[in-house]
């Protein structure tokens, strides 16, 4: 989406302003840049992430793999960090978790959190989900921040309860609710918070949810489905070092794993992040680049316009492409074409739906 910058004294009359605005909003939709910039804190107060050890920042998970029950917290890392799996290339990870799971560090007499869980940044309370049979996230709040490349939505999720309101502007550490273990599959035990930072992938998600699932989308645009997250954990820790970093350079720093050509119009998401974008806005098939976990990295016209969609390169790997890529991908080596589930996302991220 386009950007523009409202100062005092721009423009000297308030008519001009008006069609100013009204002119760009016919051109595809403005969102005004904020200029807060990208000032980040722990959404709790465990800090171990930079203080160490990172045992004690990170939730474990137990895994039963061969026949026998560990917990590790490495499980609670953003990545392919779950699902362990032997391969003729060795052992690899197949499940892919999209943020951070942070354990709590007070609790009372029984055993219950009592962790307040913050805003990591400045922004809007956009959506709140407080029946946690509605998503395996449990009680969860997103909160929409711009901090002038586009709207990131951070995610909190497993709460014990919300304290934040619908529309309510946060700042950082803002209190929105209190650490939890509500959501499938967690007990008092594994209490945690559950931290994503996400790029939201298509407007009318809605519309894609309802063709291709039956149950009820209770979360509109604001749905896990359409956000996909970078590593938050890496972020904060970039941050610390260098306060002065932005998000396009985060994640233009993130490794491809496959490009895909599609045909249609310029993809949505490369008008709301349009440093995405390589080139110019015409084409009729685009050519994406995504890492491993599906976060689009570039978008670029194609040469030519095929009949559908089509992975063109992929990072030769000698296990199934399967277990690197959240299984939207199928073959090995240096071929691979897209699984249904593949297929899917190919298609929210296009719009052709």
């Amino acid at each position: 989406m386009s950007e523009i910058r409202i100062r005092h004294g721009r423009y000297r009359h308030h008519a001009l302003a008006l069609a100013a605005l009204f002119h760009l909003l016919l051109l595809g939709g403005v969102r005004a840049r904020a200029d807060e910039p990208l000032s980040l804190v722990l959404p709790t107060r465990n800090q171990a992430l930079f203080t160490g050890p990172e045992s004690d920042f990170y939730m474990y998970v137990a895994r039963n793999y061969g026949g026998k029950t560990t917990y590790p917290w490495q499980g609670g890392k953003y990545g392919f960090v779950r699902n362990p799996k032997q391969t003729s290339a060795g052992l690899v990870y197949t499940r892919f978790h999209e943020g951070v799971d942070i354990r709590p560090v007070r609790r009372d007499a029984n055993g219950e959190p009592l962790d307040t869980v913050h805003a990591i940044g400045s922004g809007k309370v956009v959506h709140l989900s407080n029946t946690s049979s509605h998503s395996n996230y449990g009680r969860y709040v997103v909160v929409e921040h711009d901090w002038g490349s586009g709207p990131f939505y951070s995610l909190y999720a497993h709460l014990m309860s919300i304290s934040a309101r619908p529309g309510q502007k946060v700042g950082p550490g803002t209190p929105l609710g209190r650490l939890g273990y509500t959501g499938a599959g967690i007990d008092r035990t594994r209490a945690h918070v559950h931290l994503e930072l996400n790029l939201l992938l298509h407007s009318d998600f809605g519309k894609w949810h309802d063709r291709h699932y039956r149950d009820p989308n209770y979360h509109g645009a604001y749905n896990g489905l359409n956000m996909v997250g970078i590593d938050i954990a890496g972020l904060f820790k970039k941050h610390k070092a260098n306060p002065k970093i932005e998000l396009p350079d985060f994640i233009g720093g993130m490794q491809p794993y496959y490009k895909v050509t599609a045909p249609g119009k310029l993809p949505e998401i490369a008008k709301r992040y349009p440093w995405l974008l390589r080139g110019g806005k015409s084409g009729s098939a685009w050519e994406i680049t995504f890492s491993a976990s599906g976060v689009p990295l570039a978008v670029e016209a194609a040469e030519s316009k095929p009949a559908a969609p089509y992975v063109n390169w992929v990072k030769p790997s000698s296990t199934s492409h399967s277990y690197l890529t959240n299984g939207r991908l199928s073959g090995s080596g240096s071929k691979a074409t897209l699984s249904s589930s593949g297929s899917r996302y190919i298609q929210l991220i296009m719009g052709t739906f």
